[in-house]
């Protein structure tokens, strides 16, 4: 059987000038991150969406600090962004937000 976590790399952005304007940081308790791998696959859907300009992801206790700018994206988005990390059948995460800055 495939490791369906096998290679998951660690993506590099380069927010705009936009996305830059304004930050604001949410912590987020995130469920299902199984390996280091799984942290790279919520990671990388964090910072695929547009308006995060970074994400740290702590494996080993479920936590996530994402930096973003909420004039173009809210923590509604960035909850729902974890969640579709997972979904394909091997994957299933969550996230609740702990606190805001």
């Amino acid at each position: 059987m495939d490791d369906p976590c096998r290679e998951i790399l660690p993506l590099v952005k380069q927010p705009d000038l936009a996305e830059q304007d304004q930050q604001s940081t949410v912590y987020l308790g995130i469920d299902g991150l199984n390996c280091g791998n799984c942290a790279n696959r919520v990671r990388n859907s964090l910072l695929t969406t547009y308006g995060v300009t970074a994400v740290t992801i702590d494996q080993p206790q479920g936590l996530g600090e994402v930096r973003y700018n909420p004039s173009l994206t809210n923590v509604e988005v960035l909850v729902r962004s974890v969640a579709a990390a997972g979904g394909d059948g091997h994957h299933n995460y969550s996230a609740v937000v702990l606190s805001m800055d």
